[in-house]
């Protein structure tokens, strides 16, 4: 549009009228004139001899006119186009007269609509009707209240205001930043200075009681001009706007007290501006215009403290998409295996309906295309439908499934890691002795001793030797094996009845099989939703244990999602075994999800904050309020935190990222939502 704007001033249509053109009289041709007119062309011939152009007054002279050239290049083309191509030439080889005049009305025309939009902007953008009052102000039935900063302390730093910016309430803020010139400001520091100590030494001679203001005042001036001198601040004077509104009057009322008091408590001082509400709506629009000119001054260091928003930002050159910062209404773009954090794992604490699961399969989904390998423990089937439209694997870990996974199968070699002749075998005793005592709810350190031996003699008798060091092409023992060795050995037979449940009794197939599946997919989700829940926590500890077994064996980025995490703290020995995941992940490129809706089982558990601990990426979706209290003993929320994570909405969460603490809003496409999504409607 500008550049069609530019052709029409900066054309001269006078090139292409014979001297500029002039207006000139009608003149008939020689067929019509009269005696006189005849008579006068025998005298002068070339007066009636001249082409003119036929009209009336104002019609003009084209006795020259030069014919334009043909634009052979677009002259099949559309007008719109012709016109861009025309503007888009270099200078040298634009001119004014390969416009044709069908071009020029279509220019035309451009113009006048343009200008028509334009001289009826205002119509579009302004409010159907204002009001102003001394308090507060009236917008299309908003009501409106403006405060303006009276004073700052000496020092505001990004975290002090983290609070202030978290207010809950719908408010928005207006700054004006204007620098000053800094040897104008050292020699009025100077006199202030010079000020200030002669009032101190005035005390000090009369014997005084100092006011401790003026003291503050005096260190502050010279710890300003010193930080001038080296260049280590600047000096600006600072404009700021807070700008408060509701639907309801006495609400609007309540929220300005409890901006009042909340500012207050950081040092600062702010003050409706009575009588001046219509300036302030001035100053309020995009317009760049400060119409209540009310500044204070500030350093730079002061200055910045004042936007938090800056280190929120969470933008990262790799990683995926995780939604929109909803303090700048930016991007999230995060990668949590980025090598400058302490590890890759992550925790998503929630309430039931709050979207964590889709949460989730919405990171799964984006990380697949990462090329990451997912494992995930499914314990109520919902990543099922994700696992069947993508097409890998999907395992079903049931008391009437077909699908196995044996306990008792040796974990392959990690690589780089030099073994001794019995140490495989020997982590897979010791990993066996911890699930076998989730089966029988724990066992005494006699039964425990009991338990290594008959599991040493199970492996001897299926020739896995502890002086051995190569079990290939050899079948590992199953859980029968172990019961008949128990039930051979004196004190063994209460173990052995005790373990029969799980080898001949109704729970026989869940851990008397041998291994028939395998994780090497892009995919795979194992459920235990059908399980009895009596046997899905030593269920979750053999699937992590098999999985951990698997992941050591070959390093690459893989994320493990344990679903439900919660189910794990039912049992000691699986929650310390989950805790050394978290540890340990890190150096085999694993990085573990670990989500839940129960907050209380990990305030009440003694590995529940080490969990999170370990936990480099934290998300938080909405809490109910009885929840809220026991995870702010695990995270210390700030006030704003805890209040956003009670009543925020479906899809949007807090996420920490070190010291970056971030609200979010998931962003998914129409077509991510239609292919993950489980609700049932």
């Amino acid at each position: 549009m500008e550049g069609i704007k530019n052709v029409v001033y900066d054309t001269d249509y006078s090139g292409y009228i014979v001297d500029g053109g002039y207006p000139l009289f009608q003149v008939p041709t020689t067929e019509h004139l009269g005696f006189f007119d005849k008579f006068l062309s025998g005298i002068f011939p070339s007066l009636f001899t001249k082409p003119w152009t036929s009209g009336w007054t104002g019609m003009l002279h084209t006795k020259h006119q030069e014919i334009l050239p043909e634009n052979k290049e677009i002259k099949d083309k559309a007008l719109r186009e012709q016109v861009k191509y025309l503007l888009e030439l270099p200078d040298e080889q634009y001119n004014d007269q390969k416009l044709t005049s069908k071009m020029r009305q279509y220019i035309w025309e451009i113009e006048k609509e343009y200008s028509t939009v334009i001289s009826d902007y205002k119509t579009h953008i302004a409010p159907s009707y204002w009001e102003f009052k001394s308090t507060h102000y009236n917008v299309s039935g908003i009501f409106w209240k403006t405060y303006y900063a009276q004073s700052y302390p000496s020092y505001i730093d990004a975290l002090r205001t983290r609070d202030i910016f978290g207010f809950h309430a719908k408010w928005d803020m207006t700054r004006f930043i204007y620098p000053e010139d800094d040897a104008a400001i050292q020699s009025m520091l100077k006199n202030r200075a010079t000020q200030l100590k002669a009032e101190v030494k005035d005390a000090i001679q009369k014997g005084i009681t100092l006011d401790m203001e003026i003291e503050q005042q005096y260190r502050d001036v010279e710890m300003i001009r010193e930080k001038l001198t080296t260049r280590e601040e600047r000096y600006f004077e600072n404009s700021f706007y807070i700008n408060i509104y509701d639907d309801n009057e006495e609400k609007l009322k309540e929220t300005g007290k409890k901006i009042e008091q909340k500012i207050s408590g950081y040092g600062m001082r702010i003050k409706s501006a009575i009588q001046r509400m219509d300036e302030w709506f001035v100053s309020g629009l995009p317009l760049c215009t400060d119409e209540l000119a009310i500044s204070r001054s500030s350093v730079t260091s002061s200055l910045a403290g004042g936007f938090p928003f800056i280190s929120n930002d969470m933008v990262q050159e790799t990683g995926i998409l995780y939604g929109i910062n909803l303090h700048t209404w930016g991007l999230v773009i995060f990668d949590r295996y980025n090598q400058k954090l302490p590890n890759m794992n992550s925790v998503i604490l929630a309430t039931s309906g709050a979207w964590k699961s889709f949460t989730v399969k919405l990171e799964v989904l984006r990380y697949l295309i990462n090329d990451i390998d997912v494992i995930i423990i499914d314990p109520e089937n919902e990543y099922k439908t994700l696992c069947q439209k993508v097409g890998w694997t999907y395992v079903n870990i049931a008391t009437n499934s077909q699908q196995y996974l044996n306990p008792f199968d040796i974990p392959p070699r990690i690589e780089d890691v030099e073994y001794g002749k019995w140490d495989l075998l020997r982590s897979q005793i010791m990993s066996l002795i911890g699930m076998i005592q989730i089966l029988i709810w724990g066992c005494t350190p006699e039964e425990e001793a009991l338990l290594d031996k008959a599991l040493q003699s199970t492996y001897s008798l299926k020739w896995f030797s502890l002086d051995n060091d190569n079990y290939e092409g050899k079948q590992p023992p199953i859980m029968w094996d172990l019961m008949n060795v128990l039930d051979g050995m004196e004190g063994g037979d209460r173990l052995a009845l005790r373990l029969s449940k799980y080898v001949s009794g109704t729970f026989g197939k869940v851990f008397n099989n041998y291994t028939n599946i395998d994780i090497n997919n892009k995919l795979t989700v194992i459920s235990i939703r059908d399980l009895e829940d009596a046997l899905k926590t030593p269920a979750m500890f053999n699937v992590l244990n098999w999985i951990w077994t698997k992941v050591r064996s070959h390093k690459k980025k893989r994320m493990l999602a344990c679903d439900e995490a919660w189910i794990m703290f039912q049992n000691e020995t699986s929650a310390e075994f989950l805790f050394g995941l978290t540890k340990r992940a890190r150096k085999y490129g694993l990085g573990i999800t670990v989500i839940s809706q129960d907050i209380e089982d990990f305030v009440r558990s003694k590995y529940g904050k080490p969990i999170i601990s370990n936990c480099a990426l934290q998300i938080l979706l909405k809490q109910s309020t009885t929840s809220i209290k026991a995870l702010n003993e695990l995270l210390w929320l700030s006030e704003a935190e805890q209040r956003r994570l009670v009543s925020s909405g479906i899809g949007e969460w807090l996420i920490f990222a070190g010291n970056q603490h971030v609200a979010v809003k998931i962003l998914a496409s129409p077509e991510e939502k239609a292919f993950i999504t489980t609700d049932v409607m």
